[in-house]
């Protein structure tokens, strides 16, 4: 590691104000680790925390899931939905909490989370429809992949200036002009945060290689879908992901998952209808 990536991690490491995970999600990340925990274990956490348990039933409850009877606890959310799902739907209120709008000014946070929206949207929707093992971890992994970014625009503002303009000269993508300005991009500060969390494997791993999908060993189909998810997103133009371009999708991944026309067609069909019923979770982030 170099002595200027060193710096710039020691601040996000050592930043006293950087926001931290709710005591209640960051005891269910270490819980979830043991095959030994039960659904109803998980609920009775979540529920320990009542502004975390409202967010995750207003998300529950949203009409993206559509269900026709109220869901009035977290114990009932596991019965419908599954403990998988609610877990990690608790994890997002979390890191929705987290940061607040008011933290970044002149950033486009509403246009920030909503990319990161149809990512998840998209990542999901493209698991299910190649029944992918991580149908469940693929909202979630597509939400907080671009995480780097909300800390680079607040604790290096100047630099993160110096990318915008980048972008705006040479017509590069936001990663791209990120790796010329400081040697790294926001992958890798995202990992960071990640890691500082104690986030699972698999989550770190979808969030550090989304923008190097090739380099995966591990967990390597979740990484794929949330890179392709993310260039999805791009394609169907939801939200700002930092720059107006889209990367190009490498065939090696096109076969691995094997895309063919008519089924990124179908993706981007459901993608756009989940974004319609997605109100809630922009309303919620809007109001954060």
């Amino acid at each position: 590691m170099t002595a200027d990536l060193q710096k710039y991690r020691a601040v996000v490491e050592n930043a006293k104000d950087l926001p931290s995970l709710a005591s209640v999600v960051s005891r269910l990340i270490e819980m979830i680790k043991s095959p030994t925990t039960s659904a109803a274990e998980i609920g009775e956490l979540i529920s320990e925390d009542v502004a975390l348990t409202s967010m995750t039933l207003k998300l529950v409850n949203s009409p993206f899931y559509g269900f026709s009877q109220r869901i009035n606890s977290i114990t009932h959310a596991i019965v419908i939905m599954g403990f998988s799902k609610v877990k990690n739907l608790a994890l997002a209120g979390s890191l929705l909490q987290s940061f607040k709008s008011g933290d970044a000014p002149g950033f486009d946070y509403g246009g920030f989370w909503e990319h990161a929206i149809g990512t998840a949207i998209a990542a999901e929707v493209l698991a299910e429809a190649i029944d992918s093992d991580y149908c469940d971890e693929a909202f979630v992994a597509g939400l907080l992949h671009d995480q780097g970014k909300l800390i680079l625009i607040r604790y290096f503002p100047e630099e993160s200036a110096k990318v915008r303009k980048l972008i705006d000269r040479q017509q590069s993508t936001m990663f791209e002009a990120e790796r010329q300005v400081l040697g790294f991009d926001h992958s890798q500060v995202g990992n960071w945060l990640a890691e500082k969390w104690n986030f699972p494997e698999h989550l770190t791993l979808a969030i550090r290689l989304h923008h190097s999908p090739l380099l995966a060993r591990q967990h390597r189909q979740l990484v794929w879908l949330v890179h392709t998810a993310d260039i999805f997103s791009r394609a169907l133009c939801i939200g700002d992901g930092g720059d107006p371009y889209i990367p190009e999708l490498s065939k090696v991944l096109w076969n691995q998952l094997g895309l063919t026309p008519s089924l990124v067609d179908q993706v981007f069909k459901e993608v756009l209808s989940g974004m319609a019923k997605a109100g809630e979770f922009l309303d919620l982030i809007r109001k954060n």
